[in-house]
């Protein structure tokens, strides 16, 4: 291996500053902010404990604000990070960069990669531009067992610029109709620039007024002088400006976006600004110089410890004597888990689908039930691919049979899918019972509302009924049958975990009593793009018991202002069941860890979650609280990776990705976690991807990273929605698939949430 991570740490001289400290009050936001606003160009200012604020003159002669102390900047590592960030904005400013943010700091670059995809002699828009778009971080890193430093995290992208405003568009012949608009709004800062906020979507032009709908402010007009176009539309305005050239321009530019992404081209260009950086001595504060240092690499010293995580091991039998590491395989060689138990043996579906669409729609499910028999290779045994779904649904899963009936929609309509799944319920309270149902989608539907998007319909009719639903699309059974087995083979894991199937078992650790793992997963959902959004919470349970890993499913899905005493509840209901099912004893040894994405614990959470379980009974227990973050600015290279073959583009992808499962330890309670290796990666133009980020929680009692890091890594293997490895835990993605089901059920005028106070809401039906 050889690793680089996106790290440039910074040296500076450790000097003693005078500061200002001024009170920080009940009001103490507001005067932060104001401070801000009116000392910008001369003075940093940062929280400094509970009710403390320090104020630093960054340029010379600045007078002092409040009352006077002095400080060692090197103790002081969250300020030293704040005054380099301040110096560097200012310094980028003054190079006449567009600066868009503060923290992580985002600058345009003039490389403009639109220019260089445009064909010789066609005139250049002057408005249209792709440009680069860095993002630098800077914060304080405390690596395990070494000093703490500072340092410039850098990324790069590219990004979108439509630079004319509604009013110039109109008199260009562009349609608005359909496009949000937005005012362009100034902050307190004057050296960052202007942000868009939208303001609607234009329904109509009357002259140099724009009817709107969707605004979050109820505008219904506006002058078309007053907004500029989202950088959405940059789509539609490459079509305008080049028309019938237009597909070439966006060839080009997208041959060199995902050119960019590309783990060595990426690489090059953050060493690039950091070069560029280094070739200038700065200072944070007048007589307090700092300095960039070369990106760190493994061959460094201070480069921090990497591990990879073992291979999770699956079973596939009540007698723990059937395992293999690689799911897919031992479910093909002994069936699932749970064939001894299941029932209902011989399930009968029930499948809608358009009555235009039928003959395909029967093809597909014969191939679903039955399986696919791939063609002998012309010659090259080499190349067989391997068949993973030749047994179809039946023999794999080790059913007796599947019996289904066809109930026809007219057409695509809501109320034609409405009237068919009638029909289907009426024959399920006919006495023919309904096991699960196959709905037949098109993919345009995935872009309708809920309340006229057919597939929610037949989700609302058939969840009443405590009928799980599995949708397919009829442009995915028109693929060629080398490409449709992996899709049916992901389609068949998820219809028997609905059918309430196990399809296998993770092993777990056998070293503690008793282990409960919940997850907190979270869905925005809302109406249209600008109008109200609610945010909904999921919650997924796994449990260790006869050294396996369970799922408990209580499916719930609750808004943001609800979590709390959601969580609360479940994990009572959850604890009391697994302490009977699995007899708990007085002064067993228990393990609560909790994983999240959408926030951070705070602490009177977590000290609400003991006193819970503290009355629960006399257990020695231990906390974890695990946030999960992928949206973070660090990136981790291997130049050892040349990338691995991608079958459908004849190329390679995943190159300068690290392996799937290793792992890195920035510091005591964070750890960057790769769960999409060269393999994992889609495409070859999806380029190198970003880790996960671990971050555990101060007042956690289990503190063993490399534990809490290897469990993450099974679950991200132990998903019954596909066999494909997963970027995130099940106990993540289960509780994201759950609040956002739910989420977007609640939107129906005909739901009901207490459905899943019934037998399907102990289903994996969200899958």
């Amino acid at each position: 291996m050889s690793l680089v991570l996106n790290f440039s740490p910074i040296q500076f001289d450790d000097h003693e500053i005078s500061v200002g400290r001024l009170p920080y009050g009940d009001d103490g936001e507001q005067v932060l902010e104001q401070l801000r606003k009116d000392h910008y160009a001369t003075h940093v200012f940062r929280r400094d404990g509970p009710d403390g604020l320090l104020a630093v003159p960054v340029v010379a002669d600045a007078p002092l604000i409040g009352k006077a102390e002095t400080l060692r900047i090197s103790e002081r590592l969250p300020l030293a990070a704040a005054l380099i960030r301040n110096s560097l904005l200012t310094y980028l400013t003054g190079l006449g960069r567009t600066v868009l943010s503060y923290e992580p700091m985002k600058f345009i670059a003039r490389d403009d990669l639109l220019r260089s995809s445009v064909p010789p002699g066609v005139p250049q828009p002057d408005w249209l531009a792709v440009r680069l778009l860095y993002e630098l971080a800077i914060r304080p890193v405390y690596f395990y067992k070494q000093k703490p430093v500072i340092a410039a995290i850098m990324d790069v992208r590219t990004t979108r610029l439509v630079e004319r405003k509604a009013s110039e568009l109109i008199a260009a012949g562009f349609a608005l109709e359909g496009h949000y608009v937005g005012r362009r709004v100034s902050g307190n800062d004057s050296r960052i620039a202007p942000h868009t906020k939208l303001v609607g979507r234009v329904t109509s032009v009357d002259g140099s007024l724009l009817k709107l709908t969707d605004s979050p402010d109820l505008v219904e007009s506006v002058e078309a002088s007053e907004v500029w176009l989202e950088k959405r539309a940059f789509d539609d305005c490459i079509s305008h400006q080049f028309g019938n050239g237009a597909a070439k321009v966006r060839e080009g530019l997208e041959r060199q976006r995902a050119a960019l992404r590309q783990g060595k081209a990426r690489l090059e260009k953050i060493g690039t600004i950091v070069q560029f950086f280094r070739g200038k001595q700065h200072e944070m504060a007048p007589g307090i110089s700092f300095s960039f240092g070369p990106l760190l690499a493994s061959s460094d010293r201070a480069f921090p410890r990497i591990e990879e995580a073992p291979k999770p091991v699956y079973i596939f039998d009540q007698t723990g004597s059937k395992t293999n590491t690689w799911h897919d395989k031992g479910l093909t060689e002994y069936g699932p888990y749970s064939a001894q138990v299941f029932t209902p043996n011989q399930p009968r579906i029930g499948i809608v689908c358009q009555q235009s669409m039928k003959g395909q729609v029967e093809q597909f499910v014969r191939k679903f039930v039955n399986g696919v028999v791939l063609p002998a290779p012309n010659g090259d045994h080499r190349r067989k691919k391997t068949n993973y779904f030749e047994k179809g649904l039946v023999r794999k899963f080790a059913l007796k049979n599947v019996q289904y009936d066809f109930f026809l929609a007219a057409n695509g309509s809501v109320e034609a899918y409405k009237k068919a799944c009638q029909q289907a319920v009426e024959a399920h309270g006919n006495g023919q019972k309904l096991d699960l149902a196959l709905v037949q989608i098109e993919e345009p539907f995935h872009d309708l509302a809920p309340r006229v998007n057919p597939y929610f319909a037949c989700k609302v009719s058939f969840h009443t009924h405590q009928i799980p639903v599995q949708e397919f699309e009829i442009e995915t059974t028109r693929r060629p049958d080398s490409q449709l087995i992996y899709v049916l083979n992901n389609m068949a894991l998820a219809t028997y975990a609905k059918l309430n199937g196990i399809p296998w078992l993770l092993k777990a650790n056998p070293t503690i009593a008793h282990e409960l793992v919940i997850g907190l997963g979270s869905a925005d959902i809302g109406e249209s793009r600008l109008g109200e959004r609610e945010r909904f919470v999921g919650i997924t349970t796994v449990f260790s018991g006869d050294g396996n890993y369970y799922l408990s499913n209580l499916s719930k899905a609750v808004s943001m202002d609800d979590y709390r005493t959601a969580l609360l509840e479940s994990l009572r209901a959850t604890i009391l069941k697994v302490r009977s099912e699995m007899n708990w004893q007085s002064r067993d040894s228990v393990r609560l860890v909790f994983h999240a994405t959408f926030k951070k614990f705070s602490g009177d959470e977590v000290q609400s979650i003991k006193d819970l379980v503290s009355g629960l009974g006399d257990y020695d227990v231990e906390y974890a609280f695990l946030q999960m973050n992928e949206q973070h600015p660090y990136m981790l290279f291997d130049k050892s990776q040349n990338g691995v073959p991608d079958f459908e583009s004849r190329g390679t992808k995943g190159s300068y990705a690290p392996a799937r499962g290793q792992y890195l330890e920035l510091g005591n309670h964070e750890v960057l976690l790769s769960l999409t290796g060269p393999r994992e990666v889609k495409r070859p133009e999806d380029g190198t991807p970003r880790p996960l980020l671990l971050n555990l929680h101060r007042d956690s009692t289990f503190t063993d990273m490399t534990y809490l890091t290897r469990q993450v890594f099974a679950f991200a293997s132990h998903s019954w929605r596909t066999f494909l490895p997963s970027s995130v835990p099940v106990t993540i993605q289960y509780s994201n698939l759950i609040a956002g089901s739910l989420g977007h059920l609640a939107l129906m005028e005909r739901w009901n949430p207490e459905v899943m106070l019934g037998r399907i809401g102990k289903t994996r039906w969200f899958l």
